[in-house]
């Protein structure tokens, strides 16, 4: 620690000399500024810059920093004390992860005391004495206030940067891009390192698409049932933050193999009534988003309301080549062409109450609805030995995804006057209810007005959880903490699906109870878990645990005999390691095992037919997937640069993975009678690529991750992130395997024009990632957008322009399979329609305080349980509804 005190000192030592006030946090250069850098210049450096040494003695000084808004610990704040004749520095040190700070050696004599940090007005002790019979000064717990100047009806805070790396997590400060205005989560979570989101909003992380993303540290049944649908429910403009945690400590559910995000929205802790609104209008999409807040000394309530249309137009075309038994080659093409419409809307109260300092609730209900429409039509050519292409049939299929989701929070907290020690008794209600259907009108040759056939396909889902949560944190000693809980989780997930059909196409639908069914899935999860922090004096950092997690699982159809799926336990081990190092580098190695369970995207047996040529269906005798990871990270900063490395191992045994088959109705009768699907009487044509899931084998995933940020000049940043990995899929029982390298990346460059004006630049792509028969083609997108701020920041005015240089980008995946009766391959190409302009206006009003005592933030439940998103194909199945797991 005293390496970083030379130089904080130093420059503490100068501002103090001259009178001035010094910005928070510079005793780590720029990298304070991130809130997770803990050294400066080695000494030998400060050493040949003719520092001389510095008085010693036997005297101490203690204490705690924290938030005088919030009372929670400030994290690496500069401590610093000053000769009160000289004004020459004496000591100094930064805080540790509980706020805390010692000064040893301290000297006889009458000092200045000085705590500063980034965001924050320094604190102050004009006179602290140290001498005979008073050699210790426990200061006990010091308020930091933050640094507030008010204009008017403004506030200006301290200001943060981009991206922040802590200890545990990366944090991506949303608020801060101005070109976060006007889209949804999707477009954010774009920007953010290690991640990345296809075009259609899967979010993956690190090339996995096994994660938890939670909201406001909470899951939601929606973001269970489709990440991709829950992001475009979030306006951008309302997110604070993204955390991203690639190695969860024992603390989480031990779902979620590669990683949890963590998506937080912006709350209010000023006093009085805030507001604001959001406008946002484009060719592709709008928005409209408020919210009012209430805040007192104890009471906070908050309203937030808001809903967005999209409304984009789609095509795209599919090649099939099979191997006939009779020798010859059979081609299929399918072209398609269309328009999505749809849309969502969602309100929530929130209400906080501390009854004292060590008491407080908090009480949130939240309800989203979403209705998404998507007409498209469908003409089908075929060719023999590539000959001359024949008109077969053609359909016009009208998808509709329709969903009404129900949050309910109910949260205590109780504080202790030990620093640190906490209980918590946290309890959840989610519900999310979803009606999807198709409708599909069968004309034959290429003539539109001749309906030979009709179908169609409701399908109801439900989905419930009930979730209490017990944490109990306590610090035995100043260097060593405990983490303790258990959680209970009962979930229910049904799938209520029909099939009607008119052969005759006059209109008359008749049932065919063969197809109807419901399907029901229940899923306990009961766990409890331990961990602990050590930290020593030489700045390595501990943190082993283990939870324990037990499965009961049990599905039945109601029309047909019960899936037999057994209950099972895992123990979930985590460790990590941290080094801090001289020149402010921080060195971490983490090591953790983690539990996949199928979510009811691949459970669901409906069997979707929307398109004849493309038929999925869920598989309800899955199994979880175990990973265990393996991480080092690698952060750094120099000057106004900020640097992260880090390489990881991604090893999973059981994988579940898409898994497609070309070929008629026999094999579709062997597939779902294997996987225990109820089909009745699906009729399956002889040319039809069969999609489902199965427990494949092995994944394999070894990567490297660069994160850069500079500030050459005053006004600008320029941040970048790339991330290149190997990927290898074994299946043995299949007897297939791929393996290849793949990468993405983005970029970013945001100038402050002026005292009101903003621009910046973003670009970001994928390469093709491979897949267990093929690959999925890659991707890019680029964005320029411009920000102009009225009356004192209470207004603004944004444009800005989506890969505008082009009207669509064309996605290519390829699938092949050599497997004796299952060779085949397939083209698949999707125009994406992104040219996007938008325009955005924002308006803020009321007036806010920092008087009073405010809520801490508070701990909340985290169902990080269940396996999400496939392998960001469009033809997936299974999912809750008769979409055959497309995306909308």
């Amino acid at each position: 620690m005293k390496q970083v005190f030379y130089i904080l000192t130093a420059v503490l030592g100068i501002a103090y000399t001259s009178q001035a006030q010094f910005p928070g946090g510079m005793g780590g250069g720029g990298g304070m500024g991130r809130g997770g850098d803990r050294n400066g210049p080695g000494m030998g450096q400060q050493q040949q810059q003719g520092i001389p040494d510095l008085p010693k003695g036997n005297g101490r000084i203690s204490g705690i920093i924290v938030d005088s808004v919030s009372n929670k610990p400030v994290e690496y704040a500069t401590v610093a004390i000053f000769d009160i004749k000289t004004r020459k520095p004496i000591d100094g040190t930064v805080t540790d992860l509980k706020g805390a700070f010692l000064l040893k050696s301290v000297p006889d004599g009458d000092f200045k005391f000085v705590v500063s940090f980034i965001g924050y007005k320094n604190f102050e002790i004009a006179k602290l004495t140290i001498g005979k019979g008073n050699k210790e000064k426990n200061l006990g717990n010091v308020s930091l206030p933050p640094d507030v100047r008010t204009l008017a009806e403004v506030t200006v805070t301290g200001e943060k940067a981009l991206i922040e790396d802590k200890v545990d997590r990366l944090v991506y400060n949303a608020e801060r891009d101005l070109a976060n205005s006007g889209g949804d989560a999707g477009d954010v979570l774009r920007k953010v390192p290690l991640l990345s989101v296809d075009l259609d909003g899967n979010v993956s992380m690190r090339g996995s698409q096994n994660i938890r993303v939670l909201i406001n540290g909470k899951p939601s049944t929606i973001v269970a049932n489709s990440v991709a649908d829950a992001l475009k429910m979030i306006p951008s403009d309302q997110i604070k933050t993204v955390e991203v945690i690639t190695s969860p400590s024992a603390k989480y559910d031990a779902e979620g193999s590669a990683g949890i995000i963590n998506i937080i929205t912006k709350k209010n802790n000023l006093q009085g009534i805030t507001g604001s609104i959001d406008i946002a209008g484009g060719n592709r999409a709008s928005n409209l988003f408020g919210n009012v807040n209430l805040r007192t000394k104890k009471l906070g309530v908050s309203v937030n309301a808001g809903g967005r249309m999209m409304y984009p137009p789609t095509g795209g075309y599919i090649d099939i080549t099979r191997l006939l038994s009779t020798g010859q080659s059979l081609r299929t093409r399918q072209e398609n062409n269309g328009q999505q419409l749809g849309g969502f809307g969602n309100v929530q109260l929130s209400l906080d109450y501390t009854f004292n300092p060590k008491n407080s609730l908090t009480y949130s209900i939240r309800n989203s609805r979403r209705a998404f429409n998507l007409e498209n039509n469908q003409q089908s050519y075929s060719f023999i030995n590539g000959g001359i292409g024949v008109a077969t049939f053609g359909n016009k299929i009208d998808t509709k995804n329709i969903g009404n989701n129900l949050d309910m929070n109910l949260d205590y907290t109780r504080k202790f006057d030990k620093e640190g020690k906490e209980f918590s008794v946290l309890a959840q209600f989610s519900e999310n209810r979803g009606d999807n259907s198709y409708t599909r009108d069968q004309y034959q040759g290429a003539s539109v007005g001749e309906i030979s056939y009709r179908e169609n396909n409701p399908n109801k889902s439900l989905t419930q959880e009930k979730t209490v949560q017990i944490d109990y944190q306590d610090p035995l000693t100043s260097h060593v903490q405990i983490e303790t809980g258990a959680k209970m989780i009962l979930r229910h997930i049904e799938s209520d699906y029909r099939f009607n059909y008119d052969s005759s196409a006059t209109g008359n639908y008749k049932a065919n109870p063969l197809r109807t069914n419901v399907f029901s899935y229940d899923q306990n999860v009961y766990s409890a878990y331990m961990s602990f922090l050590f930290q020593t004096k030489n700045k390595w950092g501990f943190k082993p645990g283990v939870r324990y997690e037990y499965t009961e699982i049990g599905a039945k159809y109601q029309d047909a005999p019960p899936v037999n799926l057994p209950n099972f336990g895992t123990i979930v081990p985590s460790l990590t390691v941290s080094k801090s190092l001289k020149g402010g580098k921080t060195i971490r190695v983490s090591y953790n095992r983690r539990i996949q369970r199928p979510s009811i995207q691949f459970l669901n047996p409906n069997v979707s037919q929307s398109d004849p040529f493309n038929v999925s269906f869920g598989n309800p005798n899955l199994k979880p997937e175990y990973t265990n990871n393996f991480e080092i990270n690698l952060s750094t900063f120099f000057k106004t640069t900020t640097l992260n490395f880090s390489t990881y191992a991604r090893m999973t045994d059981g994988s579940i993975e898409t898994v497609r088959y070309r070929g008629g109705q026999d094999l579709f009768n062997q597939l779902t009678k294997a996987q225990g699907v109820s089909t009745g009487s699906v009729v399956i044509n002889n040319n039809t690529l069969l999609t489902t899931f199965q427990n494949i084998g092995s994944n394999r995933a070894y990567g490297v991750n660069i994160f850069a940020m500079v500030k050459p000049i005053t006004g600008l940043t320029i941040n970048g992130n790339v991330d290149v990995r190997y990927i290898m899929l074994n299946s043995p029982s299949l007897g297939i395997s791929n393996q290849n390298w793949t990468f993405n990346l983005f970029g970013q460059i945001q100038y402050q024009l002026g005292k009101n004006w903003s621009a910046q630049m973003f670009g970001y792509g994928r390469a093709r990632e491979i897949q267990l028969q093929g690959t999925q083609g890659g991707f890019m997108g680029y964005s320029f957008n411009i920000l102009k701020e009225f009356k004192k920041q209470q207004a603004s005015l944004g444009f800005g322009a989506e890969n505008f240089l082009q009207n669509a980008f064309k996605q290519r995946t390829n699938l092949s399979s050599n497997t004796p009766g299952n060779v085949f391959t397939q083209e698949q190409v999707n125009y994406m329609y992104n040219r996007g302009f938008r325009i955005t206006f924002r308006k803020r009003f009321g007036k806010m305080t920092f008087d009073g005592n405010f809520f801490q933030r508070k701990k909340s439940v985290n169902n990080d349980d269940t396996k999400q998103g496939g392998d960001n194909t469009n033809d997936g199945g299974g999912q809750a509804g008769g979409g055959g797991g497309r995306r909308n």
